[in-house]
């Protein structure tokens, strides 16, 4: 039986290393969440990324956490010091160790065995994708880690039935402080309620009432600052219009390469100064205006940007798999292409998980459809590697689980077949 304790240290140590002999310090924090970042350090407030004045326009371009993480390491550490850097990577090594046992947990609670959960935690620390998105300072691996935890939280609580309204709004605390470090995990949370609370019965109904007024209360100072800043309501944040412009015809098809990206306002000046001429609200509607006129102009090509986007989100885009890496000069050109056949593997496998766990009647209670939820945001508006980090995290638990279902099978066919040999 071996420890969470034991393993998370583990964990957190191979990170460490991982990202030490890889040269974290060569990728600092950058672009929107990072300039975001700098002005909360510098007591500006949460300002436009895309402007360094200090009189910069108030933004909700992100959502409001993991900003405010990097921000904190900057004042405490100087902004952009290597000892900030340094911080940043260690959280992160704490968030990978937290996805491993969250993932060794969960494993354990649907197949009674640690097994199938140390196998994912071996898959994890060889996977291109987690490795990648380890050394990140992005929101990924926080908000995956929160991910994790409240999957693991709904899914105990509904195999022990312990349905109380302390732990009801434990749920709702970590779903709002989950929408607060990335929003698309939004349409996850019926999915997490239903894990949680089924049957659902009048006191199941009471339970997920309580968690959404949670989640709500949680939420909701940064929902009042929006609207208090821009004069309409935005729960967490802009910018879906723009996912839905540059991800579909005729920008791109689907893949947010750099043909995608050399529209969106990070990077094209034209597009920043009517960013910040209109406003974040008001560019978002000229984007989706933009991604409407697309769609009407060429419907079947938006469904087929779809289905790409569907492929993309199981094993990347074999058709330009160094895009994204490049637009950004860093030097890991090869780690998406080498993990091309390891993605459609992990793929095959997962998926074959969850059908081989419905066979053998593992109580999965709807893990299937939470990892369609996780995709769905994506498969609808535009796609890169980092956001398919929640759907791969449940392929990989899968595909373990498969590889151990697998060997159990074959064990049992041939403990049954010995006798006869004999």
């Amino acid at each position: 039986m071996v420890s969470p304790v034991a393993l998370g240290i583990v964990a957190i140590v191979f990170a460490v290393c991982f990202m030490t002999l890889h040269g974290y310090q060569d990728r600092p924090p950058f672009a929107e969440e990072a300039n975001i970042a700098w002005h909360i350090a510098l007591g500006h407030g949460f300002r436009s990324p895309m402007d360094a004045s200090p009189a910069a326009p108030a933004s909700a371009w992100s959502a409001p956490l993991y900003p405010a993480v990097i921000a904190a390491a900057y004042r405490i550490f100087g902004i952009g010091s290597p000892a900030a850097v340094t911080a940043l990577m260690l959280l992160n090594a704490v968030f990978f160790g937290m996805i491993v046992v969250g993932t060794a947990r969960l494993a354990t609670l649907i197949f009674g065995s640690q097994v199938p959960g140390l196998l994912a935690a071996g898959l994890l620390a060889v996977h291109p994708l987690f490795l990648f998105y380890m050394a990140d300072f992005w929101d990924g691996f926080m908000s995956l880690a929160i991910f994790v935890w409240l999957t693991v939280a709904a899914m105990w609580l509904g195999h022990v039935g312990r349905i109380s309204r302390l732990n009801a709004g434990a749920i709702g605390v970590s779903m709002g402080l989950l929408a607060l470090t990335n929003a698309s995990y939004v349409v996850c949370f019926p999915v997490l309620l239903y894990l949680a609370f089924r049957p659902l019965s009048a006191r199941g109904w009471i339970s997920a009432a309580i968690a959404c007024a949670a989640c709500l209360v949680v939420i909701s100072p940064w929902t009042i600052r929006n609207y208090e800043q821009f004069g309409r309501l935005i729960p967490v944040r802009t910018g879906s219009g723009i996912q839905f412009w540059i991800g579909n015809a005729p920008v791109s098809q689907g893949w947010l390469d750099a043909k995608a990206f050399a529209v969106h306002p990070y990077v094209n000046p034209i597009e920043r100064q009517s960013l910040l001429t209109l406003g974040e609200p008001a560019y978002d509607d000229l984007a989706f205006e933009r991604f409407k006129a697309g769609f009407f102009s060429s419907p079947f090509e938006y469904f087929a940007d779809c289905l790409r986007r569907s492929m993309y989100l199981l094993v990347g885009d074999p058709a330009s798999p160094t895009d994204f890496p490049l637009l950004f000069n860093w030097e890991w050109r090869g780690v998406f292409w080498d993990g091309l056949l390891l993605n459609a593997s992990v793929a095959i496998l997962g998926v074959g998980g969850m059908i081989a766990s419905r066979r053998f009647r593992y109580p999965q209670r709807g893990l299937p459809v939470l990892a369609a939820g996780a995709a769905l945001p994506f498969i609808v508006t535009a796609v890169t590697d980092r956001y398919s980090l929640p759907l791969r995290w449940l392929l990989v638990l899968y595909a373990a689980a498969c590889l151990w279902m697998l060997v159990r099978l074959r064990r049992d066919v041939l403990l049954t077949t010995a006798p006869a040999e004999r």
